[in-house]
């Protein structure tokens, strides 16, 4: 199993489409793939090896998910003003009120339609696809650059992009001025907030609520979508600034949790990898 796991580019280049179309593998195939054969002493060592590596990798993913879980909780807990955050003279921050998303924010704009091409090292193009659906931060498999482009469609910092089509409605990435020159795609709406903590609005876009929102509201007879001026009555439940901050603030540092131990699953991910390439070659 280790083996095969290790042999998937050349599984696929012994199917009967090859590697650039649809093929797929029968037991002639399979039963016909060379495999190397050593003592069942060693077989019985290299496999408990990788199990214990697996094991590792499954410890280490149970912690992140439990992370992601009281995050979930926390967030819970905080915008259902369960849990409030006090002044720092001990008093108690004022009632929370309601706005729009449109009233708090620039006018609403939608992104840059164009294809995207081999990256050039510079300019960045944010699609759908490349928001990842956890931790809503811009994660592509392969960063492209947008076949043309133009300083207008540039993020910038306090922005939030929302996407306005298809199964993805709804996703949302807030802009990471780390990310570098990011131009957004087409399919997505650029909301610019001025009148709030932009981090604090985003986490909004993180909750439940906001999802049975989106569910209501991108219902139509044919493909889900929600276009600039439905996104403009998101209703957003806001503390004083001073509050905003706070629950920011606590929020990220989960978030920097989260992302530091994303970080050690994909560091043993990539060890097993390279593991199995060296134990196999």
């Amino acid at each position: 199993f280790y083996f095969l796991s290790s042999q998937y580019k050349q599984l696929r280049n012994s199917s009967t489409g090859g590697d650039d179309s649809r093929g797929g593998l029968n037991l002639k195939i399979i039963g016909n793939f060379r495999l190397p054969y050593t003592t069942f002493a060693e077989q019985q060592k290299i496999a408990a090896f990788f199990s214990n590596v697996d094991s590792i990798i499954t410890a280490e993913t149970k912690i992140l998910n439990t992370l992601q879980k009281k995050k979930k909780a926390l967030m819970q807990k905080l915008f259902t003003r369960q849990l409030r955050f006090k002044s720092a003279d001990g008093t108690d921050f004022p009632t929370w009120e309601e706005k729009k998303l449109g009233e708090i924010s620039s006018s609403p704009k939608y992104g840059l339609n164009a294809s995207g091409i081999d990256y050039d090292g510079e300019h960045k193009y944010l699609r759908i696809t490349d928001i990842d659906e956890v931790t809503h931060t811009f994660s592509p498999e392969e960063i492209t650059t947008p076949s043309e482009f133009s300083d207008d469609y540039l993020l910038e910092e306090n922005d939030i992009v929302f996407a306005r089509t298809g199964a993805s409605t709804g996703k949302t990435y807030l802009y990471n001025p780390n990310d570098g020159d990011l131009y957004f795609a087409g399919f997505l709406i650029k909301f610019h907030i001025k009148d709030a903590n932009a981090r604090f609005v985003f986490y909004q876009t993180c909750t439940h609520e906001y999802e049975k929102w989106v569910h209501v509201m991108s219902t139509r007879s044919g493909q889900p979508g929600i276009n600039s001026e439905e996104y403009s009555t998101l209703k957003i439940k806001l503390p004083c600034i001073e509050e905003q901050q706070k629950i920011a603030y606590c929020l990220s540092s989960m978030d920097s949790l989260i992302q530091t131990q994303q970080n050690v699953v994909t560091t043993w991910q990539q060890r097993k990898k390279a593991l199995l390439q060296q134990m196999f070659v």
